[in-house]
Order: C-alpha cells, then sequence, then structure tokens
C-alpha cells in the first residue's frame, strides 16, 4: 500500500527527500535525480548531465534539499546552463555560456543558472565572475551562504517572497509557485516509500 500524501506533511519542512533516501536506502543524490525527471518531461542535454549530478549531490549536502529541488524546478525546470536576460531573451547550454563570459555590468538584470541567481540583486555584489553563476554546486552555496543569510535577516520566514521580489503581491505570488513544486515533489516522493 502507498502511504497517503499527507503522511510527508509530517515530515519537517525541507527533510522530504532525506526522510525518503533513509527510508528506502536510495542516496539522496539518485532521488533528487529521479525526482527532477519524473517533473520534468525535459530531457537534459547530455552535456549537462554531470553538471545536474554535482547540483543533486551540492543540494543533498544542505539541511534543505527540498527547497533547493522546489527552487530549481520553478526557476529552470532543472537546466543548469540557463540565463534569463531581463525577462525578455532566454539562452541555454554554449550560448548561455558564451554570453556570460562577455562580461555583465553590475546594473544588468540577468537571472542565472539553476537557481536563477539574479545578477543585479545579488551576485553582481560579491567578487565572482558572472560565468560561475552557472555551476550548481556554486549555486547551491551561494544561495545558502550568501543569500539566504541576508534575506532570513531581512525578512524571516518569508525569505522566500524576498528570494524573487520585495513586493509584497509578486513574493507572495512566487511562495505560492514554489509551494506548489513542493506538493509535486512530495507526490512524486511518496511513489518511492
Amino acid at each position: 500500500m502507498v502511504p497517503n500524501i499527507d503522511f510527508l506533511a509530517s515530515i519537517p519542512e525541507g527533510q522530504a527527500i532525506q526522510y525518503v533516501s533513509k527510508k528506502r536506502d536510495i542516496p539522496c543524490h539518485v532521488l533528487f535525480l529521479a525526482a527532477a525527471g519524473k517533473a520534468s518531461s525535459n530531457k537534459l542535454p547530455a552535456d549537462e548531465r554531470l553538471l545536474m549530478l554535482n547540483f543533486a549531490k551540492a543540494a543533498c549536502d544542505t539541511q534543505n534539499p527540498d527547497i533547493l529541488w522546489q527552487i530549481a524546478h520553478v526557476e529552470s525546470m532543472f537546466k543548469i546552463r540557463i540565463v534569463n536576460i531581463e525577462g525578455k531573451q532566454v539562452l541555454t547550454g554554449n550560448d548561455a555560456k558564451k554570453f556570460l563570459l562577455k562580461g555583465l555590468p553590475k546594473n544588468k538584470n540577468v537571472d542565472i543558472g539553476p537557481l536563477q541567481i539574479n545578477w543585479k540583486a545579488n551576485g553582481s555584489k560579491w567578487e565572482y565572475e558572472p560565468i560561475n553563476y552557472l555551476n550548481g554546486e556554486f549555486s547551491v552555496d551561494f544561495l545558502s551562504n550568501k543569500i539566504l543569510k541576508t534575506y532570513v535577516k531581512t525578512c524571516g520566514d518569508k525569505w522566500i517572497n524576498c528570494y524573487h521580489s520585495y513586493n509584497k503581491d509578486r513574493g507572495l505570488g512566487y511562495r505560492n509557485k514554489i509551494e506548489l513544486s513542493g506538493r509535486k515533489l512530495r507526490n512524486i516522493l511518496v511513489t518511492y516509500l
């Protein structure tokens, strides 16, 4: 008998992937990737598979791989090499890489990588090159150790709203998307129990 989705609701927030991983003795990163594959009909290009594996491993090394899965699901559908230029143009693969290698002014509104880290709001404030944000491991570390500390301090438990926008309505809309993604993740994970 497959457990009801409500069963996973009793698992502490952000811990569903790790819980199922331990319960079924499946490595966390393998489960992370399997759930990503079920959530997305997109087939990752062969040259991104290793990048996705490294992203999943980095996410699983955090206390909350679920939220990283949810953000990547909402922001990039698990694509690693992706940029969104001012909400008008999306580049993937080598095109994304070439665009970033040209350099970006600090005020350029570009979302980069699987977590779509905004260059203007977050990335340009540090000494890293824009190309670094196409690396999933780097993106996980940057979100966890730079962005999160700032947003938790300024926004508290509504940090996910602020990750998208300080505008109340836009932030709330984003939070709703993240919560829907979380339900999708738990619906997928329950099939492994």
